[in-house]
């Protein structure tokens, strides 16, 4: 029983024939037209990409007998013989196994004398690079001039292995590989040739598998054919190529979108459980988000044929678009840290659960005080961090300054330290039934909220960075306040400017949350505005504070160059300070970067 794989019987015998190379085959066929054929070609390009088809389609059209021209007739007996690899005057070498120089000069040998059948002898030399060094100098004369009736046709995976002076004599024609698109097309119009049903996620799946290289495509659809026995199904070739078929890969992120650990984790062994490879279920995962991420953008159009935006478009509204850029980059780096993990099976898991652990919830939201009405937050708090980590942006200042009017200032109101407490009061550790009655009753009573400093005055641009720090503000509503300067406040309503560099902080969240504490601190005020541009750098209190950081390593370089040990030490060795190198030393004895 004979077959002829679809990689041979598929294979490009005219140049129209040829896929995902039209500069190539434009290249070649101008030059046919003009009559003007260079004596020696190399074809380069990684494997499965046409060298040796596109150079044995040149050479029929070198001797067609119906004269040269840009495409060969495919019917004439040079075609023919061409095709079946019979043909007198072109030889074939193949360079892996014809290394020796023994074996180039005895090819050479017959270069002098005329073709026999064709109007062109034609040398095919595959593999080129694999050729001895002493072979590419025997060549080389013959290269740079042979008869006017030898033309030479190198073919190589790895152009930068040989001498340059070959290269110098050849004109190279780099090919391309080939995009999953025009690899799942023409495998699609294979499969109507063979009469194959095949899916179009299938085709797309095995496109994708081939790595740009279309004879790898064939050879998969040829095994894709032989497991579904007759019939190509994406279920199938995700089977057999170890990855996750649409469904499965909808099911995980479903999941995530519902935080639903127990059903993500199913997933992911079922998957396992099928010999899915983790590194191709990551790769299908953030192929997905990618497609996920353009209906976000443009809309359910966008997604080819091959996939079915139905599944799709509803996780599109679920998701965020913020979350679906996060779930893309940790499938992304989980794919490629899998290596290192202890089993690719664990690595899979912890790179899901990655995604569950860092959905971005709302931000904690901060206790203006017992009974305000701050906005619900979405997700309860969680512990407060350990007491260095729960310093304020004015207490860590303060400590870098060393300043004594920073040290000297009072802490913020309780109302206004925010979320991270790093004690609860005295009352809070016992139960609400062990105190007294009229303790009970203060317990439940709103206290009024301690107004910042600020708040007892007008507030005026120069003064407001002292405002924010005395907030105590702290995740993104405090580096958006840090980074905003106030540019009016009257009428009930705040009026405050973002600098233009920090634009992505300006989430519709953190702009409520900042709103609500504002309002809360100041009762004068109803309103909060925020606008963006390019904040002025002294209007800031990030701004200040960036400026102090500068006072405070400019004082440390006067210092450091001033010290007489290390001018001794200068003059001794000749030597000068580099420029960057020094470093403040904080209260704490360690360094801190200007």
């Amino acid at each position: 029983m004979s077959y002829l794989v679809l990689a041979r019987k598929w294979r490009p015998r005219k140049f129209s024939e040829v896929r995902g190379q039209p500069h190539a085959v434009r290249a070649l066929s101008n030059a046919i037209a003009a009559e003007k054929v260079h004596h020696a070609w190399l074809f380069a390009g990684t494997r499965g990409v046409g060298k040796t088809t596109l150079a044995r389609i040149l050479a029929a059209a070198l001797n067609c007998q119906k004269g040269a021209a840009p495409e060969p007739c495919g019917e004439c007996g040079s075609c023919l013989s061409i095709q079946e690899g019979s043909f007198v005057d072109l030889l074939e070498v193949d360079a892996a196994s014809r290394t020796k120089v023994e074996q180039t000069r005895e090819l050479l040998e017959n270069v002098q004398y005329a073709p026999t059948e064709g109007r062109c002898k034609i040398y095919l030399i595959d593999e080129a690079h694999m050729l001895s060094t002493s072979s590419f100098n025997a060549l080389l004369k013959t290269l740079e001039e042979p008869p006017p009736h030898v033309k030479f046709l190198l073919a190589t995976t790895e152009p930068q292995r040989l001498p340059v002076t070959v290269l110098s004599r050849c004109l190279q024609i780099n090919l391309r590989s080939m995009d999953s698109g025009t690899i799942a097309r023409q495998l699609s119009f294979i499969c109507q040739g063979e009469d194959v049903q095949a899916e179009g996620g299938a085709l797309a799946r095995v496109a994708r598998a081939s790595g740009g290289s279309m004879r790898d495509a064939l050879s998969l659809l040829d095994q894709a054919i032989a497991y579904g026995a007759g019939a190509v199904r994406e279920t199938d070739v995700a089977d057999m190529l170890g990855g996750a078929d649409q469904p499965s890969i909808v099911h995980l992120l479903n999941a995530i979108a519902a935080g639903d650990g127990e059903a993500l984790l199913e997933g992911a062994r079922e998957l396992r459980e099928r010999l899915a490879d983790p590194a191709n279920v990551l790769a299908e995962l953030a192929s997905a988000l990618q497609r996920l991420a353009l209906i976000q953008v443009v809309g359910a159009g966008v997604v080819d044929e091959d996939h079915e935006p139905g599944l799709l478009a509803p996780l599109a509204e679920t998701l965020p678009a913020d979350q679906v850029q996060l779930l893309y980059e940790i499938a992304i780096q989980g794919r490629g840290a899998l290596p290192m993990a202890p089993d690719p099976g664990v690595g899979l898991e912890m790179t899901l659960l990655r995604m569950l652990a860092f959905r971005p919830d709302a931000p904690v939201k901060h206790v203006v005080s017992a009974g305000s009405a701050a906005p619900p937050a979405k997700a309860a708090a969680p512990p407060g961090p350990p007491p260095d980590a729960a310093r304020t942006r004015s207490q860590k200042a303060a400590e870098r300054s060393g300043s004594a009017g920073s040290a000297a200032r009072p802490p913020p109101p309780a109302a206004l330290r925010g979320a991270h407490q790093t004690q609860p009061p005295p009352e809070a550790e016992r139960e609400p039934s062990a105190l007294p009655a009229a303790d009970a009753a203060r317990e439940t009573s709103a206290p009024e909220p301690s107004p910042p400093p600020a708040a007892k005055s007008a507030l005026d641009a120069g003064g407001w960075p002292e405002t924010v720090r005395d907030l105590g503000l702290q995740g993104l509503s405090g580096e958006l306040a840090a980074h905003s300067e106030l540019v009016g406040a009257a009428n009930g309503c705040l009026r405050l400017r973002l600098d233009g560099q920090h634009e992505n902080l300006l989430t519709e969240d953190v702009r409520k949350e900042l709103r609500a504490v504002l309002i809360s601190a100041l009762p004068s005020f109803s309103e909060v505005e925020i606008e963006i541009a390019g904040a002025g750098q002294g209007g800031t209190l990030a701004g200040r504070d960036r400026a102090a950081e500068r006072r405070r390593q400019q004082r440390a370089e006067k210092e450091f160059r001033e010290d007489p040990f290390v001018q001794a030490s200068l003059e001794i060795f000749g030597s000068d300070v580099e420029i960057g190198s020094i470093r403040p030393i904080d209260d704490a004895g360690t360094t801190s970067s200007p």
